[in-house]
């Protein structure tokens, strides 16, 4: 080898051996960095959903427990007047813990028992109610059926109060592995059979379109959604049987059903900034960023009719619309980082209990004779046709009229075939939206 070679490697081999070094530690410095940041972001969608999750079911908790409270009042008053409101007030705050139960991970026989025992105990509140001021006494079998929820409401509180100080309620990502071991441990609870009478059977089985498929299958399609690789996590049973999968970085959670592959949720974290309530044309952008979700995941057409803002995101409720009534029932949640405004999750656990073709007559009412049979006290703003729950089992087509009275909103509920005002919500605003009491 000449002289000039020799020298020529023995300066370039310790530059390209340096040089191979600098690239790999910036290259490994650049991947340690890499991996950081996703744990990171899992770890911050981890602990904002937990903690959502976490908040939800100390709600939970505190709503069964006024149930309780108000059950026990039924007990000992002996006004009749008195019993109708006591009525009321189980069948609103039952309304309230299945709502709140509904936002909660749900995945084994226990949840599915609870949710309808909850929407039961409402219904049968509301027919002791209708069965007061038509024949003015309740039977010795009514009294047993209350005392048999009363005790059903105190061991579900007590049972709530206990996980929640023992931190072993199912949230965000745990709660693959906490049904696991559920499902072995712990025996399906019972609670009081419930009969009330209504026009459509209890929403209790999901109508579900479609093949079963395989996880491979589930696994495309939640990468076609959320647009990025995910890993499987995990299978869930219960009534709505899903696939659950987490996407390659950590920061998103996708579950699909069994049956058909319909999307049940997508969740990210949000960024956390852009905290309060944004004006209408911000909102109607978050609407239609969250329409863009609702199309990649299934659910397209839904309208949007309210919005709530927390934890910096916008929580918009769509519906779908039949001709030209609105099916209140079938909900689908939305989540806007109203920071980043991009559309960060998704619930459509209610839509898939719910949704269903259903068979709506032509209203026998107007929408200025349904006008006139509310008090003239209210000022109303406006009136669309509605499909509207009275209990879990039963839907009425009514003219919804949303109006004013000395400064409260309301929402006045008039059955479109027979005149009848059967229900009437106030409307509340605030800094978190609009929500109905």
């Amino acid at each position: 080898m000449k002289e000039s070679t020799r020298r020529i490697l023995t300066v370039t081999i310790p530059a390209l051996m340096a040089a191979a070094l600098i690239v790999s530690a910036v290259w490994g410095k650049a991947q340690s960095a890499r991996a950081e940041r996703f744990e990171r972001l899992s770890d911050e969608y981890i602990s904002y959903y937990t903690a959502a999750c976490a908040r939800c079911g100390r709600e939970l908790s505190a709503s069964v427990s006024q149930m309780e409270t108000s059950l026990l009042k039924l007990r000992v008053t002996g006004s009749e007047s008195n019993r109708i409101l006591a009525l009321e007030d189980i069948a609103r705050e039952s309304g309230e813990a299945a709502g709140l139960l509904s936002r909660l991970p749900q995945a084994h026989a226990a949840h599915t028992a609870l949710a309808e025992f909850l929407a039961r105990a409402g219904d049968y509140s509301r027919s002791l109610s209708k069965k007061l001021l038509s024949e003015g006494e309740l039977s010795e079998a009514d009294i047993d059926k209350l005392e048999e929820v009363l005790a059903a409401s105190e061991r579900l509180a007590r049972e709530l109060e206990e996980r929640i100080a023992n931190g072993d309620m199912p949230v965000g990502t745990e709660s693959f592995d906490f049904y696991d071991t559920a499902e072995d441990d712990e025996p399906e609870p019972e609670y009081p059979e419930l009969v009330c009478g209504g026009m459509y059977p209890a929403q209790g089985e999901p109508r579900l379109s479609g093949e079963d498929a395989s996880p491979e299958e589930a696994k495309a399609e939640a990468e076609r959604i959320l647009g990025c690789s995910v890993q499987y996590s995990g299978k869930t049973e219960g009534v709505l049987p899903a696939y659950g999968f987490t996407s390659s970085d950590g920061s998103a959670e996708i579950s699909l059903t069994v049956t058909g592959l319909h999307t049940v949720s997508v969740m990210r974290a949000p960024s956390g900034g852009g905290a309060g309530k944004p004006g209408e044309e911000e909102l109607e952008s978050l609407a239609r960023i969250g329409a863009a979700l609702l199309e990649r995941a299934g659910y397209s057409g839904l309208v949007p009719i309210r919005a709530a803002y927390e934890e910096g995101a916008a929580v918009i409720c769509c519906i779908p619309k039949q001709g030209e009534t609105l099916i209140l029932c079938d909900v689908v949640r939305v989540w806007i980082d109203m920071e980043a405004g991009e559309a960060i999750g998704l619930d459509a656990r209610e839509y898939l209990m719910n949704s269903r073709e259903r068979e709506i007559p032509a209203p026998l009412l107007t929408a200025e004779e349904a006008l006139a049979a509310v008090s003239s006290a209210l000022e109303v703003s406006g009136a669309r046709l509605v499909l509207a729950p009275l209990d879990s089992m039963t839907e009425a087509l009514c003219y919804e009229l949303r109006g004013s009275c000395r400064g409260n909103e309301y929402l006045v509920y008039i059955n479109a075939m027979n005149g009848r005002e059967e229900r009437i919500l106030r409307i509340v605003s605030d800094e978190y939206g609009e929500r109905t009491l």
